[in-house]
């Protein structure tokens, strides 16, 4: 498409002036209201100048509007003027980063009713791999460059926050400052109407093209889906949810006791006092060493001295593929002092004055269409099972409520088997049984009821209610047998290769090999699913979800042999991983248009991967977690070859929940 070759208007100024500006006159309100009250005022770029970025307690100073062929600039005491504006349903608000302006908005008093465009979301849909910053999308797009704010009004500091940047601003260069406002608004409203008819343009493929919302090109995706689940996530940040933060000070000291344990155990399998933190330490290890090969080296930094990298990808290589044990517990040792730091140390800076913590839900960073969050990262908790701190015994309700949690159960071994059509993989969840079970006992002829109950035995040894002589040959073969048939089920839909399930499983590759042929014979429609995914994808370039949304696989034509596998496992994860994400969107619009909160008083607070976490009135709980269960098991308003189902929990905090 042609760069944009419209003119940018001068930009106006509403609002008091701190002084008497050269080349700034305030305007009178009045028509400027009307304007936007005219019912043919219908879309309307809006940005917020703010004094920082905390989306629970910072507050507008300026902000910018842009429609038509006109933008302003306005001061924040004008906005109580504006807010019957806001209010109007018919109005479409088109933000570049959409949640953190409504939040700053919403500090101010202002709630938005009309329909939200975020042009960072619009964006991620079509060029998943670029910046979806608005001046690298005005750039792109337009052509149009402008400069930033520390280009405008210095650099931020500890000394220098934007509020007191903006306020030096004011006193030297107060038509500086109008423009850069509302060339933030202008630039917005460019880069929508650039990307609106590329998304009306756009066509897209469904895996079932049979299930609402009837989705035919990027445009309905974006606003039949994307668009209302803005707002969606907007009410979970908003929300927040309660930390114990006495809890959390109660178990510092067992996490810090067991990262030293396991860097106490590193240094005794090396044999000298290595400091797991050094690059040098572990190259020291495992180049010099054990005398293992590097995947690739470092970039030189300051020194210019490139040198053999131990980055993750190094250790995850030396872990799955070598099976040092070193490689482990150092993975392990960085994990654990990333929660210690991330949610033990670092959370506590996090929470607002009513004890609740705020995380971002970033809905433009994965490129499967999967939700990533930060400040603070929840979706890095570990699950319950390798939750050795017990860390979500931290995050609670307020006395007379409790919190619901609702948990997909194997979504995505259910999505394979409803896409893929698979009969025998269908029956196994129509039976009701634990799919990695029944996927043993198809793949390997051991009876269901026989894996059943070496699970039990394995179970109650780990409690401590049987002696462990009950766990006999044919009971350790039993849970063998289902942990090939899980890992195998999981690792094909990410890709996995033999060496991976061969680590996993302690067994040789050779057998590795054996086990993944065994299951794609075992499922034949679900070796065909992978082949056409993998198909479409060389095609057209793209993978699909079952909404439509797409990622582009370049890499699927490329010359090189590795490139080509990387792009054929991202198609296959696309497929599964990216419509689990599709049934979460869509059960959590369902849930939203259905005014749990104004029925029964129950607020949604997470996303963390296939579950939903709720908070709601002890005595109205029962009532919303059987409505959220009904809503998340029927997200497409028909029912699927296989039925989705959900486990359901309900407790004062999230790990007596789950």
């Amino acid at each position: 498409m042609a760069k944009w070759n419209v003119e940018v208007p001068n930009t106006e100024y509403y609002g008091p002036l701190p002084f008497n500006p050269r080349g700034v006159a305030t305007r009178d309100l009045g028509p400027l209201i009307r304007e936007l009250e005219d019912s043919r005022t219908i879309e309307i770029a809006i940005d917020t100048e703010t004094t920082g970025l905390v989306i629970f307690s910072d507050q507008v100073l300026y902000w910018s509007l842009a429609w038509g062929n006109r933008r302003c600039t306005l001061h924040a005491s004008v906005l109580p003027y504006f807010k019957h504006i806001f209010e109007d349903p018919t109005k479409i608000w088109i933000f570049a980063n959409a949640k953190f302006d409504m939040h700053m908005l919403a500090n101010m008093g202002i709630r938005i009713t009309g329909k939200i465009h975020c042009t960072q979301v619009q964006h991620s849909l079509l060029f998943e791999e670029r910046s979806h910053r608005l001046k690298d999308m005005a750039k792109e797009l337009l052509g149009w460059r402008w400069s930033d704010f520390q280009d405008t009004f210095g650099k931020i500091t500890k000394q220098n926050t934007p509020l007191m940047l903006m306020q030096k601003a004011e006193n030297d260069n107060f038509p500086l400052l109008c423009e850069y406002a509302s060339n933030d608004a202008w630039g917005t409203l460019g880069v929508y109407r650039d990307l609106c008819p590329r998304l009306k343009d756009s066509l897209t493929h469904s895996l079932f093209r049979e299930i609402p919302p009837y989705i035919e090109t990027l445009w309905d995706l974006f606003s039949k889906v994307e668009a209302p689940y803005t707002r969606v996530l907007w009410k979970n940040e908003r929300n927040g949810i309660l930390i114990d933060t006495e809890y959390l000070a109660k178990i510092q000291p067992q996490a810090q006791r067991e990262i030293e344990q396991l860097e106490t155990d590193v240094c005794r399998y090396v044999g000298w006092m290595i400091n797991i933190g050094s690059p040098q330490d572990l190259r020291r290890y495992f180049f010099d060493q054990r005398r293992y090969s590097p995947l690739k080296m470092t970039s030189g930094g300051q020194s210019g001295v490139r040198q053999s990298s131990v980055d993750a990808d190094f250790l995850q290589h030396a872990a799955d593929e070598i099976g040092d044990p070193v490689a482990k517990m150092v993975l392990e040792h960085r994990n654990l002092t990333k929660l210690y730091g991330t949610y033990i140390q670092g959370i506590y800076h996090l929470v607002d004055a009513y004890g609740r913590i705020h995380t971002r839900f970033n809905q433009d960073v994965a490129r499967t269409g999967r939700l990533s969050s930060a400040d603070p990262n929840l979706q890095n908790i570990p699950n319950v099972e390798k939750d050795k701190w017990r860390m979500r015994a931290a995050f609670i309700a307020p006395p007379g409520r409790k919190l619901l949690v609702h948990d997909y159960n194997q979504l995505e071994m259910r999505l394979l088997a409803a896409a893929a059509r698979e009969t025998d993989m269908i029956d196994i969840f129509l039976r009701n049984w634990d799919i990695h079970m029944g996927n043993a006992s198809m793949m390997m002829g051991i009876p269901y009821d026989e894996l059943k109950l070496a699970k039990k035995i394995d179970k109650e040894v780990k409690e401590g209610t049987r002696g462990s002589q009950e766990l006999t040959a044919r009971v350790l073969f039993c849970l063998h047998a289902r942990a090939a048939a899980k890992n195998i089920g999981f690792g094909l839909n990410y890709g996995m290769g033999p060496a991976k399930l061969a680590n996993d499983l302690g067994i040789m590759v050779a057998e590795a090999i054996e086990k993944i042929a065994l299951y794609k014979k075992t499922y034949p429609a679900v070796t065909r699913f992978y082949e056409e995914a993998v198909n479409v994808a060389r095609q057209t370039g793209y993978a699909f979800t079952i909404l439509g949304r797409r990622r582009n696989l370049p890499g699927i034509a490329s010359s090189r042999r590795d490139e080509r596998a990387r792009a054929e496992r991202q198609a296959i994860n696309v497929e599964i991983q990216g419509t689990a994400a599709d049934v979460m969107k869509m059960a959590q619009i369902n849930l939203d248009k259905a005014g749990l909160d104004y029925r029964y008083g129950c607020f949604s607070l997470l996303n963390i991967h296939d579950e939903l976490i709720h908070e709601c009135p002890d005595e109205t709980a029962e009532m919303a977690q059987k409505e959220i269960t009904e809503w998340m098991e029927s997200p497409f308003y028909l029912d699927l070859d296989v039925p989705l189902t959900v486990a359901a929990g309900r407790a004062q905090n999230w790990q007596d929940a789950k």
